[in-house]
């Protein structure tokens, strides 16, 4: 279970092209998060620098890390066209070990649920608390389980592949992305699924990588016990009403 394989290769250019265009509709939240804690924060499952790269801009001290080498050398290539020098960590989440605390540690785009192991979740979240100041803030999100409990499993796996995004790189070329599902298992909450990425120069199609990933859906109350176990107090847990989580660190701990 390689958790970085859906994130390498044309993966890497797909997800740095449509970040140009991205409306970054989550950025406020975040920022808003970050400018009241004031400080240094860290995005875990950063990217190609989507949300990275634009607080930068702005002035905000953001630092990143991400599972996937290639990601980051998309950051990278994407923050020096801006003129930008960001901090970036090669790390999964789960081991994170970076050499300082944070008044803010965010995971956007519901990046936790690919964490596929229960106790590497857990360890994620217990990292993140030890790299929080006291009052510091971890903030994640995630997304309901999309699957109807009262009907018949559908079991026909691989599932067709269904066209998802055309991308326009910065050469000229373009990507075609197809997806599908390849294994659900709804007592585990686990899904697999495979991405196909289709580079054309016009017609022509130049070359072809198919990329494997995988996930693991959690409801609202298994992540409540899960941060408690980690050490987060429940009366400093909050959830909104789309599944957006803010935990803090207490005071003197």
């Amino acid at each position: 279970m390689d958790e970085g394989e859906l994130f390498a290769g044309l993966a890497a250019e797909q997800w740095a092209a449509n970040s140009r265009s991205d409306q970054r509709l989550d950025a406020a939240f975040y920022r808003d998060v970050i400018r009241a804690q004031g400080g240094r924060a860290l995005e875990l499952g950063c990217g190609t620098g989507r949300l990275l790269l634009t607080f930068l801009a702005e002035g905000l001290e953001v630092e990143g890390c991400d599972i996937s080498a290639d990601m980051l050398a998309m950051c990278r290539r994407e923050a020096a066209l801006a003129g930008l020098t960001p901090t970036l960590y090669e790390q999964a989440m789960q081991d994170l070990a970076v050499p300082a605390e944070f008044r803010t540690m965010y995971i956007p785009c519901g990046s936790f649920v690919l964490v596929m192991d229960r106790q590497a979740a857990l360890e994620t979240l217990r990292r993140c608390r030890e790299h929080l100041e006291p009052g510091g803030i971890l903030v994640f999100n995630v997304f309901p389980v999309p699957i109807n409990y009262t009907e018949p499993p559908a079991d026909d796996f691989p599932t067709p592949w269904q066209p998802t995004v055309r991308t326009d790189l910065p050469d000229g070329h373009h990507l075609e992305v197809a997806a599908r599902w390849t294994a659900l298992d709804r007592v585990e909450q686990t899904w697999h699924e495979e991405r196909r990425y289709d580079l054309y120069d016009d017609a022509k199609l130049l070359r072809t990588e198919i990329r494997t990933g995988q996930g693991r859906w959690y409801f609202r109350n298994e992540l409540l016990w899960m941060l408690q176990l980690a050490g987060f107090a429940p009366a400093d847990v909050t959830t909104t009403g789309d599944l957006t989580i803010v935990a803090v660190k207490e005071l003197g701990q």
